[in-house]
């Protein structure tokens, strides 16, 4: 196995003794540290957390909508269906995120799981959004390097690919990119290759921020 997926074996395996009581104490820390920074943006992309092993968005997500934020959700699709540019080579079938515009926070929770990983993600629109305009993307991750804002995924590629497809539709804009992570999850180091988004801030279980780069 290449290093990232023993990395990824070995970080699902710490994950797997992790109670459900901890992750919910560690993601009250990172709601508690995130709201400050949200404080003046206005178009937030979040994501809802699978039922283990990753920080949970509830919290933040109701905070959002009480904020009267514009909330958006990815779903995860592929090239086939949306039609949308192939950015990867070779030029095949890809998979990759929409994102879509949330109308309350009622309708999050009304979510069910659905589609090949069983999230709980907004239903298509047609035609498929190209990426709207956003202040801040709170991102998920297998893990997270401190050190240089490194983000490990599941391996779909999903979220960078989304970010390559904002810079396109944003003439080389892009928003703030905050990794959301559980203690467990931080590792030492996250090799970056030429396609890899680091992060711009890493806000930890135990409250703590992080910038990798600070915000102009």
């Amino acid at each position: 196995m290449t290093d990232k997926r023993l990395l990824r074996k070995k970080i699902g395996l710490i994950l797997r003794n992790v109670s459900s009581q901890e992750i919910e104490r560690q993601s009250r820390n990172i709601t508690n540290s995130v709201i400050p920074l949200l404080r003046t943006c206005r178009s937030v992309a979040c994501y809802m957390s699978m039922e283990s092993g990753e920080v949970a968005t509830q919290y933040l997500l109701k905070h959002l909508f009480d904020e009267g934020k514009t909330v958006y959700l990815p779903r995860c699709t592929s090239t086939e269906e949306t039609g949308h540019v192939v950015l990867r080579e070779p030029k095949r079938n890809y998979p990759h995120l929409t994102f879509h515009k949330m109308q309350s926070w009622q309708q999050i929770q009304e979510l069910k799981p659905q589609g090949k990983y069983r999230l709980r993600e907004p239903a298509r629109e047609h035609p498929d959004p190209l990426p709207a305009q956003l202040d801040v993307v709170l991102v998920p991750g297998v893990a997270f390097s401190l050190k240089n804002g490194g983000r490990l995924g599941h391996g779909g590629g999903y979220y960078d690919d989304f970010f390559r497809r904002y810079k396109l539709q944003h003439n080389g804009g892009k928003p703030l990119l905050i990794g959301l992570s559980l203690n467990e999850q931080i590792v030492e180091g996250i090799d970056l290759e030429i396609h890899d988004q680091k992060m711009d801030c890493i806000v930890t279980g135990d409250g703590d921020i992080r910038w990798v780069e600070l915000p102009k």
